[in-house]
């Protein structure tokens, strides 16, 4: 390697992992402020087709991209801690080459497909707003290519910084197009298809973000020219083997959000003939509309603690590989517990806090509040008030949606990707059924669709763990690693309750929650530290770990 090439000293896997979780509740932070007023300002039945479009594209961005950015990075990490630069610079370009193919056959497949895809849940208008977000496509896939080359250096950063800058496109350029299209008087699909046209060039801005670093990158990293490297043809050979096994895996996860816009509204259609008399808008069918409250209310609520806990899976990969290739099982067995151990500090007591103030939470969060529809005592059934129990029912999956995050990463590093295809595939199959049979019960209805979630985030977790402990030797310490979590977090979902409790009849109900939320917080994280639910070994994988040990100490959170 040439002398004048200086790495960029790599990040740690607590250290990545902080940088993509600081990214994302950023972006999450921003993502709500576009789809919140997004919502109330086009109303859910465009939220409705803006979500079904959607969808469809993020599953078929699964499909095109969920594995071979893995690949790509566990390649380029491998290539690199060899020293051999220019073969990690060949294995970015064949992988290049690959994403822009797949980028030009998922646009033409969206944008040609749209007709036939809008048929599939029975609603043709769908068809503009899928053509709408078909270029996106091409893309996403070469803005998921330069991210997996940064990440396969360990430097999360500019994925970091990429995702930020996406989601403020999408902010004031989508929502700035649903607020003119629903000025002018379109239709609600078209106004949709506004709103999504603007998200893609988010992503455009995005990818010229990551191109400049790129550059930059290139310009201060000179290569030998005379290394040996494989062959193009072996670098696909290899990008393809890990890949597909992945995609496979995530492909199938994708469909429950599928499941939902196709099959759940469709079933709905069915059952709505039943239960269910008239809708608001008395024009559109009544599934479309109480759809597009759940997706914009209770699955945007249920997304943002899970998320929190992706960019875990992401930095775990390369660290567990090690540990693997050197044998260092002590290490293995400390970063799993720290990485379930975050899991649950993190989505236990946000799935308890928001389960129990499901219902204030929405109603500070979403104006918007229109009737979905009356019973047959005329009675009219707001927006706020059915989405509020869902997204109770919905609070139960987040713990398991994160476990399953860092689960399926730990298969996937220990070389049992294709173990992760059993348990999605047995997951969503239960999602099906569940859909099917559920809302089909009078009693039950349109609430089947959370509780098929909880069935299969449970399912897939099970399946999981039952991998790990059979083919990685990994068995969960339960009450090191989720008891004492559970604990400080049911003292958290106590102190909320109570506190909303007691504060409506004060004042307002959006300044009660906002102040009950505070307070549960203040509660839970001293609680969390005296019953040993976080430990001095957990803080020295911290970045600056003794520096904040010692801070922890100084206020007696911990023991000396």
């Amino acid at each position: 390697m040439s002398t004048s090439m200086k790495p960029r000293k790599k990040q740690g896997f607590v250290h990545g992992a902080l940088i993509l979780m600081l990214s994302n509740i950023v972006v999450k932070a921003i993502g709500a402020l576009f789809k919140i007023p997004l919502s109330n300002i086009i109303g859910d039945t465009a939220m409705g087709y803006f979500n079904s479009a959607y969808s469809i594209y993020s599953m078929c961005f699964l499909i095109s991209t969920a594995g071979l950015p893995v690949a790509i990075s566990r390649m380029i990490a491998a290539s690199r801690a060899r020293g051999k630069r220019r073969e990690v610079e060949k294995i970015y370009r064949v992988s290049l080459m690959i994403f822009l193919g797949i980028g030009i056959i998922g646009t033409m497949f969206l944008f040609f497909g749209a007709d036939a895809i809008a048929r599939l849940p029975g609603e043709p208008e769908l068809a503009i707003c899928i053509k709408a977000i078909s270029p996106i496509m091409f893309f996403i896939c070469l803005v998921s290519c330069v991210r997996g080359y940064f990440q396969g250096n360990q430097n999360m950063t500019p994925t970091a910084v990429s995702q930020i800058v996406e989601v403020l496109g999408n902010l004031f350029l989508g929502l700035s197009a649903g607020i003119f299209a629903k000025k002018a008087g379109y239709a609600s699909p078209v106004i949709a298809a506004f709103a999504l046209a603007g998200i893609t060039l988010g992503v455009v801005a995005s990818g010229v973000y990551l191109a400049f670093v790129k550059w930059l990158s290139d310009r201060q990293n000179a290569m030998d020219q005379g290394e040996a490297c494989e062959s193009a043809g072996q670098i696909a050979r290899s990008l393809i083997a890990i890949a597909i096994p992945i995609t496979i895996s995530s492909s199938v996860l994708s469909l429950t959000s599928v499941i939902d816009s196709m099959l759940a509204v469709r079933r709905l259609n069915d059952a709505c003939v039943n239960v269910i008399y008239f809708a608001a808008q008395s024009t559109k069918p009544v599934a479309v509309t109480l759809y597009g409250a759940y997706m914009a209310k209770a699955i945007t609520l249920f997304n943002l603690p899970p998320t929190i806990i992706y960019p875990f899976a992401i930095s775990i990969i390369p660290t567990i590989s090690a540990s693997e290739a050197t044998g260092d099982q002590l290490s293995l067995k400390k970063t799993m517990d720290f990485t379930f151990r975050i899991v649950s500090v993190i989505c236990l007591p946000a799935a308890i806090g928001m389960g129990v103030l499901a219902r204030p939470i929405i109603g500070l969060l979403f104006s918007s509040n229109e009737p979905v529809y009356f019973d047959a005592a005329g009675t009219a059934h707001l927006s706020n008030d059915i989405t509020a129990p869902m997204l109770a029912i919905l609070c139960g999956a987040i713990v398991f949606s994160g476990l399953i995050s860092v689960s399926g990463a730990m298969l996937q590093a220990s070389g049992f990707e294709r173990k992760s295809i059993i348990s999605t595939t047995v997951g969503v199959s239960i999602k099906a059924l569940a859909v099917v049979f559920l809302i089909g019960i009078p009693r039950i209805g349109y609430f089947g669709i959370p509780l098929s979630t909880l069935f299969c985030y449970l399912v897939m977790f099970l399946f999981n763990m039952y991998f790990l402990s059979r083919y990685v030797g990994y068995r969960l310490p339960f009450r090191k690693v989720l008891l004492r979590p559970l604990i400080a977090a049911l003292v958290c979902g106590v102190s909320a309750l109570i506190s909303y409790a007691l504060l409506q009849h004060l004042i307002s109900f959006k300044l009660a929650t906002v102040a009950s939320i505070v307070i549960a917080a203040l509660v839970y994280i001293p609680t969390l530290f005296l019953i040993r639910g976080f430990e001095t070994e957990d803080v020295l994988m911290l970045p600056k770990g003794e520096t904040v040990l010692r801070l922890l100490q100084k206020v007696r959170l911990l023991p000396r």
